[in-house]
């Protein structure tokens, strides 16, 4: 490559700078296409959600004929876990790490085999958003759409929390220290220990989350299921350079699923915070 015009140093510079772009490329291509057998290594993560990650909101048909990636919340998620679709809740004996984000309504029976899954072992986070402003092709009210407001309230009950929504005239994006990370998202709830004081759980920073421990199992519950969309994560500009994001929420949500995991198999004591 011949650059006649441009001094050495800034002819070395450049030359680094391709450099430095062609090695970002392949490290990207390296972890994309990780050969089979690696994948298969991955540990299972089991989820649900109403929201379009896997699938646009046209579903699997729409992203065929779109040839659609997947949203980038669950490409990054994909990395390090074998993504378990789960619809039916029988299914979830198999698992022993779920993530429901923004999950369906579900029946009184179903929230019944998941209060057990988790008190024999489980491992649950839970993003549970009270007002969603996760953008969509549908209107409020169409069943394709991710519900407004999460709907597990009985649950929660039983685990001896309640989340609720702040209302006051706070800008509704909001920047939060969740653990050292900043985290950017819109309209987060709270949660708060039910008066009865028989809480299984101890409200987080900023009260975004509770971290719980009915019977033998642990459960992460989150007040928010925004801080998955990408909007408010991933950034632009020099991002597509350095491979890091403007915030830390995909970060965060994964520090949560490996200290869920690392808590596997242990006593409850040790795994309440």
């Amino acid at each position: 490559m011949r650059l006649p015009s441009l001094a050495p140093a800034a002819r070395k510079r450049l030359w680094v700078g391709v450099l430095l772009v062609l090695l970002l490329v392949s490290l990207l291509s390296a972890v994309q296409y990780l050969r089979p057998e690696e994948r298969s290594n991955l540990p299972a993560l089991g989820f649900m959600t109403t929201l379009p990650l896997q699938w646009s909101e046209g579903g699997i048909e729409a992203a065929v004929v779109a040839d659609a990636a997947p949203h980038p919340a669950f490409a990054r998620l994909s990395e390090s876990y074998k993504m378990v679709p789960v619809d039916d809740l029988d299914d979830i004996d198999r698992l022993n790490l779920l993530l429901l984000a923004q999950p369906r309504a579900m029946s009184p029976e179903e929230l019944v085999k998941l209060d057990s899954w988790v008190r024999r072992g489980g491992r649950l986070l839970l993003l549970a958003d009270p007002a969603l402003q996760w953008g969509s092709l549908y209107s409020l009210g169409d069943k394709r759409r991710p519900l407004f407001t999460s709907l597990l309230s009985p649950l929660f009950n039983h685990w001896g929390v309640e989340l609720v929504l702040p209302i006051d005239e706070a800008e509704p994006v909001s920047i939060l220290d969740l653990d050292g990370l900043t985290v950017r998202t819109r309209t987060p709830g709270e949660w708060r220990n039910k008066p009865d004081n028989k809480s299984t759980c101890a409200i987080g920073a900023n009260a975004v989350y509770a971290d719980c421990a009915p019977g033998q199992g642990r459960a992460i519950l989150v007040a928010d299921a925004d801080l998955l969309d990408s909007v408010y994560w991933e950034g632009r500009g020099l991002r597509f350079l350095t491979n890091s994001d403007e915030f830390g929420n995909m970060q965060w949500v994964e520090i949560m699923l490996r200290s869920l995991r690392e808590t596997m198999g242990k006593p409850r004591r040790e795994s309440q915070k």
